[in-house]
């Protein structure tokens, strides 16, 4: 029996809103029904609908409760249901209009990379770096509760490698996988049967299309590739070459007499299948990740970049012709494309590209792709200054201090937003003094727990809970000084660093709701509970040390007299120390005047600084620490 993973705490450190994209869009889908609406799937985590009615687009609804990033999206105008799966290893079923999750599907165990839906008999299929396909019935799905949560599903399972795309015919009577094993499996999904598979590319697989009527194939490739198949025939029809680098989204016109490529190069090809000629539509200034054709008028792209985009499609076909076969086609293509004006545009946010961790702990600067600089802090959840366009090495210069505190904490901007994750490890490493964080005594203040008591404030008292109500003290002072925002959302996550399954995703303010309260109950590890309810932290990190007068000599005089303390012990304590058990019974009735310093490595030690900061900034070795006192005496 394999042991059972670790469940590791995640938040996100945001604004209350996110209107704007903050990373590049996944995946986006266009809604007729019951109005004109389009919904962006980002990797910022959230979903967003828009009203494209109008020359103004406007932001609907947000949708957020996944925990990373959203790769694959689809509407079902008939029951007005989105849904979507994301690399937080969940599939997830909204209500579209009203922007809540109804229900979170979490059978894989790894990303979910994309979702393929069959509208004539409302099923669909989600596959994913699990290397499992998994088709739903969507009927089934919205009967769902918190009380009735419990589904069927069929598995198609043979797939020895990643999931990266899926296409099922409107009749599900053929589904087709491609991924990082480069060819395509072919499947019937009603029954879960293996029908065939068709082998050409050579690197992963990322984007297909099929004929409504499930004749014909096309699929695009990280091999630069775009091949058209023929499904009864089970062979490519012919390679198209015109792209210089990776194939990643792929986009038809209704009769699939027309296809739309692109990828990472930002080029978008139109390719006509009854001629076979291709044209440059459109360069994009970021790969291209999604397309989407509305209507046969309009393509809307999403890029890496947080902007969205809509072209209109010349009404005259493409004006190059070339070859599909033999080399790259790119210089035989016009390098300037046919449209260079944009019909519309979803303006998108500025994203977190890199974050930087400085010396207290308690802090990180974040930079986005303009090098604009914003410090935020973590104990506190909360942007708190912004600072402009900064040379990040000056700034690290300027706010790191010759301080050490434990690690209890590691950060990312993978969504383009600052989320922090707390490992059961580490979490509490991190010991200060209540008097340096605003406190009115020498009590002592754990980083990480009072961040735990401040994410789950509301949290009704656990069922596990004896009635014990220690913790008090505690929990006034997480209120006062380490008050975290309501609107911040946290997830519990099975794996380490952020990276791995999210088992649950609330917001602070939620945590009080009697159902999501219960669902805590069960999820919540003990590393968590014992020092939210019981209040039983984790015992203080000993240094080991010697103290003795100062001496050139670096030999230690005596191993006798090891002393032993909290690594924060400032090093005023230590003075203190030596003034009552040292000097004070060797003093006469009449003593001197005198200033105690205290030295390591022959440097003067500072009397804020504590053991740990001087023991990983100076003495920096495995031995016990070794300090050294002088007296300077003075008359009066």
């Amino acid at each position: 029996m394999l042991p059972k993973k670790k469940t590791n705490i995640s938040y996100v450190i945001r604004e209350e809103s996110e209107p704007l994209h903050k990373n590049g869009v996944n995946a986006i889908v266009v809604a007729k029904s019951p109005a004109s609406c389009l919904f962006t799937a980002s990797r910022d985590s959230i979903i967003r609908s828009w009203d494209t009615s109008s020359k103004v687009i406007k932001l609907i609804n947000t949708y957020e409760h996944h925990n990373d990033w959203v790769n694959s999206i689809f509407y079902v105008p008939k029951h007005d249901l989105l849904f979507s799966g994301s690399s937080d290893t969940s599939v997830k079923i909204w209500d579209a209009s009203k922007g809540f999750v109804m229900s979170s599907l979490r059978t894989h165990r790894d990303y979910v990379k994309k979702l393929a839906y069959a509208y004539d008999q409302d099923v669909f299929a989600s596959g994913g770096l699990d290397k499992k396909i998994y088709v739903w019935d969507v009927c089934t799905l919205k009967c769902l509760t918190t009380s009735h949560n419990t589904v069927t599903t069929n598995l198609c399972e043979g797939h020895k490698d990643s999931i990266y795309s899926l296409e099922i015919t409107p009749n599900s009577n053929l589904l087709v996988a491609g991924g990082t094993e480069c060819f395509l499996r072919l499947w019937d999904p009603r029954t879960s049967t293996k029908i065939a598979k068709l082998k050409g590319h050579t690197d992963n697989v990322k984007a297909l299309k099929l004929s409504q009527d499930g004749t014909m194939l096309l699929s695009g490739s990280s091999d630069g590739t775009v091949k058209l198949w023929s499904i009864g025939q089970q062979r490519c029809v012919i390679t198209y070459r015109y792209h210089t680098e990776g194939v990643w989204a792929l986009a038809t016109n209704s009769d699939f007499s027309k296809f739309y490529s692109g990828g990472r190069e930002g080029l978008l090809f139109e390719t006509d299948l009854k001629t076979y000629e291709s044209d440059l539509l459109i360069k994009e200034a970021a790969p291209i990740l999604d397309i989407f054709c509305e209507d046969d008028r309009y393509l809307w792209v999403g890029t890496t970049n947080t902007a969205v985009n809509k072209w209109e499609i010349p009404r005259t076909g493409p004006a190059t012709k070339s070859s599909c076969n033999g080399p790259p086609q790119s210089n035989g293509l016009d390098p300037c494309p046919r449209v260079t004006r944009r019909a519309a545009t979803i303006p998108g946010g500025k994203g977190l590209k890199k974050v930087y961790t400085l010396s207290d702990k308690q802090h990180v600067i974040c930079t986005n792709e303009d090098n604009e600089g914003f410090m935020y802090n973590v104990l506190h959840a909360r942007l708190i200054k912004e600072l402009g366009k900064i040379d990040i090495k000056e700034e690290l210069a300027a706010y790191n201090k010759p301080e050490y505190v434990p690690n209890w904490f590691t950060a990312d901007v993978k969504t383009g937003m600052l989320s922090i994750h707390l490992d059961e490890n580490d979490c509490y490493a991190a010991w200060v003094c209540a008097k340096d964080e605003g406190g009115i005594n020498d009590s002592k203040i754990n980083y990480g727990g009072f961040v735990i008591h401040g994410l789950l404030k509301n949290w009704a008292t656990s069922s596990r809970s004896n009635g014990d109500d220690s913790g008090n003290e505690a929990r006034e002072l997480t209120n006062k000084q380490f008050k975290i925002p309501y609107h911040t959302p946290f997830a519990l996550i099975e794996g380490s660093d952020g990276c791995g399954r999210t088992l649950f995703r609330i917001r602070v303010d939620e945590t009080d709701n009697p159902n999501d309260s219960r669902i805590l109950d069960d999820l919540i590890p003990n590393w968590v509970y014992n020092i939210k309810v019981k209040n039983e932290m984790p015992k203080f990190t000993k240094i080991a040390f010697y103290i003795e007068p100062y001496t050139s000599d670096p030999t230690p005089k005596s191993r006798e007299g090891r002393l032993s303390a909290n690594d924060f012990l400032s090093i005023s304590k230590v003075i203190e120390y030596v003034e009552d058990k040292i000097l004070r019974p060797q003093e006469s009735n009449n003593p001197l005047p005198h200033e105690i310093s205290i030295y390591c490595n022959k440097t003067k030690l500072l009397p804020t600084m504590d053991l740990r900061t001087v023991k990983h900034t100076i003495w920096k070795s495995g031995a016990d620490l070794r300090l050294m006192y002088m007296i300077n005496s003075s008359t009066a």
